[in-house]
This record gives C-alpha cells, structure tokens and sequence, in this order.
C-alpha cells in the first residue's frame, strides 16, 4: 500500500502501533503530520573536530569521527546503573563515550566499527574528558568526506533523537512526489511563494545554513509563514463572511428623542472621540448585518458611557443588553455606575456565581421574560440555562480575557445580537488585526478633559522610607493609596517580595492607619466586600496583587506605589497607573525596583515613566517582550505560527491579509471555503456555520 500524508503514522517504517501511541500524544497520527513537525534548531555535523583538541571544546557540541578501539557494556559500581561504553580513535588521540541505560548498544557498536560522532564534551571529576550519550551514526566513507546538517527536533516520548530523524525523513522521501499544493496558483504568485515540496523539503534538509535561513527569510520559511498567515486571514474573512450571512430580523430606530434621552443621562460632555465611536455604532447597530466591533481606549478613556449609549439605543428600542465582564469585582463597579446614570425606567440587574439560588431563579425568569433590559454578569451569563427574551446587544468587557468560543457562546443567546467588545489594553495594529482581523476596529484616542496626569517616578528600593513617608502625608491630607506586589506567597524559585510578608510590613510602618489586603485567592465576596469597603473610604491603605489592575475606579486614591515593578510588563504597569488620577487629586505613580541605576530594568522603567499614551506604551511593551507574554501567558486567542512572528512580520501579515480580501471579493464564499478546507484539511463551511 502506497504511504501518503493521510496514511496513519504507524504504518510508516519505523514507526509501529507501540511509537505511534506516543507519537500521537504530541498531535502526530498521519504521516503528513511529520511533514510539519519543524526542527527548532540544527547542527552542522560536516566538520569534524579532531580529538586532541576536544579539551578546548568542553560543553560546546562537536563533531568526531574515528575508529572503535574498545565497546564494552557493565553496571557502575558506584551509581548501580548500567552503563555502556566505548573509545573512539583518530590519528590525533581517543576519547572514551559513555552511554546510560542503553546496553543495547552492544549488539549495534562493536570493536573495529567506524563511527561519526557528535555530542558535548564533559570534564570528568579526575580530569579527563569524555563525552556522555553522544548521537552516533556509522561512518563508512574516508575521512574528507563531508558530513551532514542535521535537524534537532523536540523531544518526542522516548523515541531517540536519530530514530525520530529517520521517520520524518523517510516521510519525505514517501509523501513529497505526490503532495498536492493547497495554495491557489494564482494566490502563490500574488505573494510570490516557492513550491510546498521545495520549502517543507528545505526546512527539513537544508544545503546551507545561510543567514537569511537562520533568521526565518528563506524561501523556504517564507512560503509557511505566509501560507499560515494567509489560512489565518482567510478563515477570519469567512467567519465574518457567514456571520454577515444572517441578517438581523429586528430593526433599530436612532431618533432626536432617544438622542436627547441620552443627553440627559449623560454626566458630562461627549468628546470629539466618543462621539466618532457612538456614531460607527449606531450605523452598525441600524444595520441589518449584526454589529462586530472592537472598541479600543486607553484607561479613562470613557469606553463604559459608550457602550452604555449603545445599551440605551437597544432597550429603548424594546430589546435587551447583556454587558460580560471578567471579575465580580468588575461586575459590581459596572452596575453600581450604571445605575448612577440611569433612572429607575430602566431594570438593570446583576449575574455572577456567588448568586444564591433565590437570586438566580429570579435572573432567569427576568431575561427569559424581558423584565431585565440590561444585565452585568460574569462567565455566569454564558451558562446554558441563560435565555433572552430578546438579546440585541452583546457587550464584551476586557476582550483578551475572553476568547472567541465565550464570544460565540453569547452570539447564541439571541438572534444574531450585535456584539461590542471593549478592552482598555491598548494593542498595536500589528498584533489586533491578528487577535481580532474580523471584528470591525473603534478607537477612542482622546481623554475626557480634566483628567489629571499621572506622575510616574522611579526609585530603588533605598528610597522606599522616603517613599513611606509621602504615603503619610497623602493620607493626611485624605488621600488613598495603593501598594502592588508581584505574588502572593513566597517562593523558592525568586526573590521577589510576596504579597503577605509586605502586607504585615505595611501594617507595622503605618500603624495609624487601616491597612486592608486583596488577592486572586480570596472568595468573590471577600474582594467584593474588601473594594467597597476602600471605595467608601474606610481603608487608607490597600495592598493588592494585580487582581486591581482591570476597570477599579476609586477616585480618592492618589498613589501607586508599585513593588519589584521591573518584573511587570509595560502595558500591565500602565492598566495600574490608571487607577490612579481618576478624580481631581493630584496623583502619582511610583515604581520601585532593585536593579542598580542604569540597567536594563532600570532604562525600560524609565522609558515607561517618560510615556504617558497607552499605545506607544503598547508598541514599546511588544517589542520587548512579544505577543504571547504582552497578553499574559493564559491568553488562548493568540494564534500560533509555526515560524511567523506577529510583530516581525507584520508586513507578511498585512499581504496575507490583502491576498485573503482578493479571493473573497473575487472569487466568493463558496470558493473561499473550498481553499480554505483544503489548507486546514477539515469542511469550513460546516464549522464556519455552526
């Protein structure tokens, strides 16, 4: 039977039902699978080191090639495990190789055999040097013949490095003749890209490690970033395109009375922004495709009045709004100021998970009978058991913390509900048109005027008594401050400064005043109780981990005094400078760390301190630490990309992006989903649809 990328792993040779059990475990059952398993690194094995000179290459790789003159298997009589071992000879010297727990080996190296070696050399406690489970292979040519580049995979179950090489090899020679290309010629040419066979054959057996190979720019890494990036695009362009597929049945009125209901509730005066925003709004939700749209805004930027507008438009037009938020801390923040602005005309109501079971029956029957115009809720309000009587709006609070599943979950809630998702992290173009290419972008780049600005200072952990100091004169003057550390407990594994053993040194150093803490770890109703207990003015002092970072807003508090700040990114230390300078006080940011002045740390905090907007702190923090740690670590929206990098690449992405609008405006949906089936290899249109 002839082997091809479809065939399952385990009847490659080689391979077997026992390897492709712990094959499959890594995501590899087809043999096309190994096709794009992509080594991580190489070695050039072509130049062999002569033995004489290994004890300058002590923990570096080197290449050897030499004779066996003794191979030998026996147990260690010091750590009791078994041991094979053998010496290799070249006209320079021998070198002892030492292999544990493969006494195999002895049916495979023998006295006599030739051998091309390549493996780290380690000095030994007596001072000799040998080299420990070196990779190995025969050697039958002379000594000038030239070696090989030899591709490092990850570590597959036990399967050996060499053995592991040879599947994906033999793959190669199996499958490449006959592997169709799923990229349309005519895309191919429009992003000028080689033949697939060449580039998976390139990567995996490359002639030369060139400069422009080892920094992903070949034509060969070329062709998968771009085919990924492409499928990417086109799968977002497909989604958008069925969604756009279902008009909406109901129909939204925007008039002067409801513009002038919403003057009325309103606190203060639009800006130029807002009113741009609300707008593209409003168009959208009068629209009969359902809104999908992306609101971006620094902190304090006034994202919540905007998406309040849009709720008001909903309900007055005789339907409902669900507004997700993250944390019932968030949650309660959200319900309390909404119901501020809004009269007893509208019922606003709450869900999250600490409800009892009295006020869950009582939610339940609300929505499903449209009592509830609008409701504020946690992942509570994606529970199956939650139904709409009539859900028009859907607004996503703090966007990355969701994924695209919780956004699709609360698309079903209603017939096709316009979505708003908001964040007010502020993400470079480059990395939202990746995380969010098919939701329509809003940005909302303006301030309310007033805001006092933060002042943010830099200071070792020398100065912290000063620091101290200033707190008491703040609160003197009947302020509130915040204090921020790393984590909670102290670990073994850092030295940073743990959040409990600072809470009591705050205690101690500020005796006259009420000192309270908040965690991840404590209950819903703790945290809940703990904020509005600081909200109201009876805490002075509130020691946190970053669990205040999103959407807290107490206006009272002036200071925050930031602990290890050199271990948070820029875009985090940005969301927690913005819970302060939210009322008229004058306020300060202070960030402290331990890195000696002028270091790294010590340099980026201050570029920090220097940068006040939210996307120039955006672009600064993607940079330096890349897309996966910018939006922390959980983020499971972030696509990964077998060579493309996001920010890198952001030119490709934007080709990829402009070749996958082609094909749907030239071709059509139907066309589109036909490539798009055949670059993922499964039916989009049935799971695009569903």
């Amino acid at each position: 039977m002839p082997v091809t990328r479809d065939t399952p792993i385990q009847f490659l040779k080689g391979v077997g039902e026992t390897r492709a059990k712990s094959l499959a475990e890594h995501g590899l059952e087809t043999v096309g699978d190994l096709l794009w398993f992509f080594p991580y690194r190489y070695e050039d094995r072509r130049h062999p080191t002569r033995i004489a000179d290994i004890g300058r290459h002590v923990n570096e790789g080197v290449l050897l090639r030499g004779k066996v003159i003794s191979a030998r298997a026996h147990i260690s009589p010091v750590k009791h495990v078994k041991l094979f071992e053998a010496v290799l000879q070249d006209a320079s010297g021998a070198v002892k190789l030492v292999w544990f727990n493969q006494n195999f080996l002895a049916r495979q190296i023998e006295r006599g055999d030739h051998l091309s070696v390549f493996g780290v050399p380690k000095a030994t406690i007596s001072g000799h040097v040998q080299i420990e489970s070196p990779d190995w292979e025969e050697f039958e040519g002379s000594e000038d013949d030239a070696g090989s580049i030899v591709p490092i995979y990850s570590k597959v179950g036990t399967i050996p490095p060499k053995q592991f090489r040879r599947m994906v090899f033999t793959a190669l020679d199996e499958c490449l003749g006959d592997l169709p290309d799923p990229m349309p010629a005519e895309v191919r040419a429009v992003l000028g890209l080689t033949d697939l066979r060449l580039a998976l054959e390139g990567i995996h057996r490359p002639a030369e490690l060139t400069g422009e190979f080892l920094r992903y720019r070949s034509p060969a890494h070329l062709r998968i970033i771009l085919q990924e990036f492409f499928t990417f695009q086109l799968a977002l362009r497909i989604r958008r395109a069925t969604q756009e597929v279902k008009k909406k049945e109901r129909r939204i009125r925007v008039d002067d009375a409801l513009r002038e209901q919403v003057r009325g509730v309103l606190p203060f005066r639009l800006t130029a922004a807002q009113k741009r925003v609300v707008k593209e709004i409003a168009d959208d939700l009068q629209s009969d495709r359902p809104m999908y749209r992306l609101l971006q805004g620094d902190v304090g930027s006034g994202k919540t009045i905007v998406a309040l507008i849009a709720a008001m438009i909903a309900i007055d037009n005789g339907h409902q709004a669900a507004l997700l938020a993250p944390t019932e801390i968030l949650v309660e923040q959200h319900y309390q100021r909404i119901r501020q602005l809004l009269d007893d005309s509208v019922v606003v109501a709450r869900a999250t998970g600490s409800m009892t079971a009295a006020e869950r029956r009582t939610l339940l029957a609300g929505l499903r009978e449209g009592v509830i115009q609008l409701v504020i809720g946690t992942h509570a309000l994606l529970e199956e058991r939650v139904q709409f009587q009539s859900l028009a709006l859907a607004i996503v609070d703090e966007q990355h913390r969701f994924g695209v599943e919780q956004r699709q979950r609360l698309f079903a809630k209603g017939g096709t509900p316009d979505i708003l998702v908001m964040t007010a992290t502020p993400i470079p173009r480059s990395l939202a048109m990746t995380l969010y290419g098919d939701l329509e972008l809003s940005v909302i780049d303006e301030l309310p005027p007033g805001r006092t600005p933060v002042r943010t200072e830099v200071r070792t952990s020398t100065a912290l008594g000063r620091v101290y100091s200033f707190i008491e004169r703040e609160i003197d003057s009947g302020a509130q401050a915040y204090v921020i550390f790393p984590i909670i407990e102290e670990s073994e594994k850092t030295n940073l400064k743990d959040l409990t053993a600072g809470f009591k040194e705050i205690q101690e150093r500020f005796k006259r005043r009420r000192v309270a803490m908040i965690h991840g770890r404590m209950s819903a109703d703790e945290k809940e109780q703990t904020m509005k207990r600081f909200k109201g003015g009876e805490i002075d002092i509130l020691v946190s981990t970053t669990v205040i970072e999103v959407g807290i807003d107490v206006p009272n508090a002036s200071v925050m005094l930031i602990i290890d700040a050199d271990r948070f990114g820029l875009s985090q230390l940005h969301q927690l400078r913005g819970r302060v300078g939210r009322g008229e006080r004058k306020s300060w940011c202070v960030l402290i760390h331990d890195e000696s002045e002028g270091s790294e740390g010590t340099d980026r905090l201050r570029l920090f301190a220097g940068t006040r907007d939210g996307f120039e702190v955006a672009e600064r923090d993607l940079e330096l630490r890349g897309p996966g740690e910018f939006l922390g670590t959980r983020q499971s929206g972030i696509p990964r990309f077998h060579f493309g990098n996001i920010l890198r690449d952001h030119d490709l992405m934007d080709g990829a992006r402009d070749a996958a609008i082609e094909v749907m405006e030239t071709s059509g949906l139907p066309h589109a989903e036909e490539i798009a089936s055949k670059l993922l290899g499964i039916e989009v249109a049935a799971t695009a649809r569903d």
